[in-house]
């Protein structure tokens, strides 16, 4: 059996002029999680990220929390949706949604049901089919490049993230927004595989963090 350790990005700069890198308590939460990752016996054999800025910054905070010293491997299947591509289509945003983050939230979720419905392709760079495809296959790839008894961490991030364990489960766009829709910064998803497939143990687990720093964006 071996273990693959999905683990979100930390706190982003939302509300500024860059979202992609993390914020001072972002990297705080990356380090907190790399020595609770110490602290199980975790050693992974390799540790995956997306090509973003906030997922690399994450996978150098949980190395050094971990006290490991191993190059990362990057593959872009983990990064994560175009979200203000979303909600830049919309006609009638909320201005509010820059700033606001719950606000965004509801902005975001009504863009990504006019993305998943595929009537609107061509107003997207990456269409919600492609997007999915390219997840599961980073999903495949990670699993694939894995011996019997290794682990492996992946740093990505909500919407990456939330598909693959909707995928496991069998679910559709409605699990997949409800998965997106609370899962935590550094929270940790873990799936095992093996002779009898691939499962999803457990979703967005993020004790190892004090309550008042838990955040979503």
């Amino acid at each position: 059996m071996s273990v693959l350790y999905l683990v979100r990005h930390g706190q982003a700069s939302f509300g500024t002029d860059d979202y992609d890198r993390l914020s001072d308590l972002g990297k705080e939460q990356s380090r907190i999680t790399g020595r609770f990752l110490a602290a199980q016996g975790i050693e992974p054999d390799r540790i995956v990220h997306g090509e973003m800025l906030r997922q690399r910054q994450t996978a150098e905070g949980l190395l050094e929390g971990m006290g490991l010293s191993m190059d990362a491997h990057v593959d872009s299947g983990w990064n994560e949706y175009a979200a203000w591509e979303l909600t830049g289509v919309l006609d009638d945003v909320d201005p509010r949604a820059k700033h606001d983050s719950k606000i965004f939230q509801g902005e975001l979720e009504r863009g990504a049901a006019r993305w998943a419905s595929g009537e609107h392709d061509e107003d997207y760079r990456e269409t919600y089919k492609q997007f999915t495809s390219r997840v599961e296959r980073a999903l495949d790839d990670a699993v694939a490049a894995m011996g019997s008894g290794q682990s492996t961490i992946v740093v990505s991030s909500a919407g990456a993230i939330a598909w693959t364990a909707a995928r496991l489960i069998g679910g559709d766009f409605d699990q997949w927004m409800a998965f997106n829709r609370v899962t935590i910064n550094t929270g940790i998803t873990k799936i095992i595989t093996g002779q009898s497939g691939t499962s999803l143990i457990s979703f967005n687990d993020h004790g190892h963090q004090d309550p008042k720093n838990a955040t979503y964006r």
